[in-house]
Order: structure tokens, then C-alpha cells, then sequence
């Protein structure tokens, strides 16, 4: 699953497991993660849409810059 990212998207993803993004109780924002992953918002923005695309990260509708890992 995981192995099929690389570059940016991969920190993203691993920041995302480091800071317990796993169900909706547990959403991060977009701040969290940046902070989490070390790297501009832009390219978190860029990484995670990759990452919805793929269905290894869901964004939880109705809350804005709220994402989730999808388990």
C-alpha cells in the first residue's frame, strides 16, 4: 500500500502515521501534518490530494483542512 508512494508524498503519508492521523476521531488538520512532515503546505496540499486519489487518505467532509488516514 504505502509502497507505492515516493518523494514528498511518502513523508506526508509516514508524518501522517507518526502523529496517529487513523479514523475520524483522530483527523489532524493541514497545520499538524506540515508541522508533522516538515515540508511547505503546498506540497502537503499537493501530496495529499495524491493521496485521497489513491483511497490511503480520506478527507472528512464538512470539516475544512481536516484529512484522515482511510484503514
Amino acid at each position: 500500500m504505502a509502497e507505492e508512494i515516493t518523494g514528498n508524498t511518502k513523508k506526508v503519508y509516514d508524518a501522517m502515521v507518526a502523529i496517529g492521523a487513523r479514523g475520524e476521531e483522530k483527523a489532524k488538520n493541514m497545520e499538524d501534518i506540515v508541522r508533522g512532515a516538515k515540508i511547505q503546505k503546498g506540497a502537503v496540499a499537493n501530496s495529499i490530494n495524491e493521496l485521497v486519489k489513491k483511497k490511503l487518505v480520506k478527507k472528512e467532509s464538512g470539516r475544512k483542512n481536516r484529512e484522515i488516514l482511510h484503514t
